[in-house]
């Protein structure tokens, strides 16, 4: 008897179960994307986003009106071009203080706020240079070199996120350098190489020569930025969630946020200033 109660109990619980159906829709929120650079002219993009399983086109955000000020004045309005992008025609300076306040109909007002850093102050001297396996012997001008090179960062007075790349695998060795994206590799020239960039802080030596070696070819141009602590956040959480989604050996697995400086938004207002070396003619 009590095996028939049992089973008559589990066929009433199963009677009461009910597929439900979420019909969630996650808030639409807009993606603005502006990276000062005193080299450059001001752009922007400003798109809405869209749920992780749409692979649909990001849809374009036409009607801002964006307006950038410097060091509390008003600094100029950006003009639409197309696809989402938005143009300042000027240049920022390093050293002085960017807002931006972007109004969407429908929308809270979209704001940020970065400090144009300095650019890196780079020196390097070629400690060896052997020939590149892979030039082409049948022609002079294509004479490529393996490079070790010692770099000297004169590090400027102040917080600084020094960032090196972009390249797929870097050889670096550096006492200053963020291992969150390096790999073993016992074929590299250190027995490691970074994915992509080499991130590097002045922590602990403010204001001091930065000294550290690289292995390069001459067929690179090497590019050094700082960033401000808004970009510099930006760029090491972006490689982060990639590299959680190359690893795939790794036992546990979590999702990585994005960073974002973005009120009322998503994305980045940061900036970086560019420091460019050209081994091409060594």
């Amino acid at each position: 008897m009590k095996h028939y109660l049992l089973l008559f109990t589990c066929i009433i619980l199963l009677s009461c179960e009910q597929v439900v159906d979420f019909d969630y829709q996650p808030e639409q929120k807009i993606s603005l994307v502006c990276v000062l650079n005193p080299d450059s002219l001001v752009q922007l993009s400003l798109h809405y986003t869209r749920a992780l399983d749409e692979n649909t086109a990001f849809v374009p955000v036409e009607d801002a009106r964006v307006v950038f000020y410097e060091d509390g004045q008003e600094w100029g309005t950006a003009t639409y071009e197309q696809n989402g992008t938005y143009r300042l025609d000027n240049y920022p300076t390093i050293g002085k203080t960017y807002r931006l306040i972007a109004d969407i109909a429908e929308h809270l007002s979209l704001s940020a706020i970065t400090i144009v850093p300095e650019r890196p102050d780079v020196d390097t001297t070629i400690v060896s240079k052997t020939p590149y396996r892979f030039w082409n012997d049948h022609d002079p001008n294509t004479q490529f070199y393996f490079l070790e090179v010692e770099y000297r960062i004169d590090d400027q007075p102040g917080k600084n996120y020094y960032w090196n790349g972009f390249f797929h695998q870097i050889s670096c060795m550096s006492p200053y350098a963020d291992n969150f994206n390096r790999e073993i590799d016992t074929e590299a020239q250190f027995g490691f190489y970074y994915h992509f960039y080499v991130r590097q802080t002045d922590d602990g030596v403010d204001g001091e020569t930065m000294r550290f070696k690289k292995r390069l070819n001459t067929r690179m141009i090497d590019v050094f930025f700082n960033t401000d602590e808004h970009y510099d956040k930006y760029m090491k959480s972006s490689i982060q969630s990639w590299l959680i989604e190359e690893w795939e050996d790794l036992p546990f697995k979590e999702p990585v946020q994005i960073y974002s400086n973005i009120e009322n938004g998503t994305g980045i207002f940061g900036s970086a200033s560019f420091t460019y070396l050209n081994f091409r003619n060594e």
